[in-house]
């Protein structure tokens, strides 16, 4: 009971001091709020805010969109390390050497149903970007996403083709991927990736993006085969994953997003609507800071001009009207 009573009179107290000072603590905070410099650091943060918004919300032809089909070969020159993607100009405006942004290197194909899929292979944070003038040479090393892993024929697709001519004879077909590419000249015949440009990573890079690709792909035939072997049960609850067969030729694509940072944004974003919207956001809020800070005629001025409309002269035949003072 004593401590019910003692809780009783401190919140008796509490609203006794809120009573007391609460109106001035409010009017205080207002008044605080109102200052011409609190306002303009308010704006300031809200437009920080916004522009961050914008640019992590919106995705333009740059930011966050996939960008291919892709070839990727090794660094030729020494002096490029681990974390920098060096990209031609046909991709990549050449104001973005040197930018860095976070990478993801794409697994881009047809499946089984005839529906485009793209799969994440590899991720890269903080690269940085180099730009090339012109495009990259082909070499003996370069991969396009068409490594064909050894996987069981039937538990993989393949992308449609156009033959020049019919294949000589009908065969049995071969149980491995590899040897039914082959057989059929899919390789040889498969068009998509004719006008792939060139990006180049590190050696290591380059390994680990094929890495991931083969693990993958195995991985995903595994399932199958799985589904296709086990027992009635394990069939009947994958029955859908035959469908879905990965396909064991397609191509490379790479995605990039950039900096949310509002100074980043403003200059050297490469998207160029995002940057007008940016400049659109900061160019308003500064209007109406600038027309906030606009200065107004004084009131005394205002109270002599309005006194010298009231002693104003009336015209000839106009009843006077009453004039009443303060």
């Amino acid at each position: 009971m004593e401590m019910l009573g003692e809780a009783g009179a401190q919140l008796d107290a509490a609203r006794t001091w809120v009573a007391a000072h609460g109106p001035g603590l409010l009017e205080r905070a207002f008044a605080f709020l109102a200052n011409p410099w609190v306002r303009t650091l308010g704006l300031a943060v809200i437009v920080y805010a916004t522009i961050r918004v914008i640019a992590s919300v919106y995705s333009g032809d740059m930011q966050n969109s996939e960008l291919g089909p892709l070839g990727v070969r090794p660094h030729a020159a020494q002096r490029l390390e681990r974390n920098t993607i060096l990209l031609p100009r046909l991709l990549m405006p050449m104001n973005m050497d040197g930018v860095q942004a976070d990478c993801k290197i794409y697994y881009a194909f047809t499946d089984a149903r005839g529906k485009r899929r793209d799969v994440q292979v590899y991720a890269m944070r903080d690269v940085r970007l180099a730009v090339s003038p012109v495009k990259l040479p082909r070499v003996s090393t370069t991969i396009y996403g068409q490594e064909i892993p050894d996987v069981a024929t039937e538990d993989v697709c393949f992308p449609p083709v156009d033959f020049d001519q019919a294949p000589p004879g009908v065969s049995a077909t071969p149980e491995r991927a590899i040897a039914y590419a082959a057989q059929y000249k899919i390789l040889d015949n498969w068009r998509e990736d004719d006008e792939a440009l060139l990006i180049s990573v590190h050696n290591d890079v380059l390994e680990e993006i094929k890495e991931a690709r083969r693990e993958w792909i195995t991985e995903e035939a595994e399932k199958v085969r799985k589904a296709r072997e086990g027992g009635a049960m394990h069939r009947w609850l994958n029955r859908g994953v035959a469908r879905k067969r990965p396909n064991v030729v397609g191509s490379y694509y790479i995605k990039l997003e950039f900096s949310h940072e509002p100074w980043f944004v403003l200059t050297r974003h490469p998207d160029r609507e995002l940057k007008m919207t940016a400049w659109l956001t900061v160019l308003t809020s500064m209007f109406a800071v600038l027309m906030e800070a606009w200065p107004t005629a004084p009131e005394r001025m205002e109270r002599s001009a309005a006194i010298s409309v009231e002693d104003a002269p009336t015209p000839r035949g106009t009843p006077a009207r009453p004039v009443i003072r303060p």
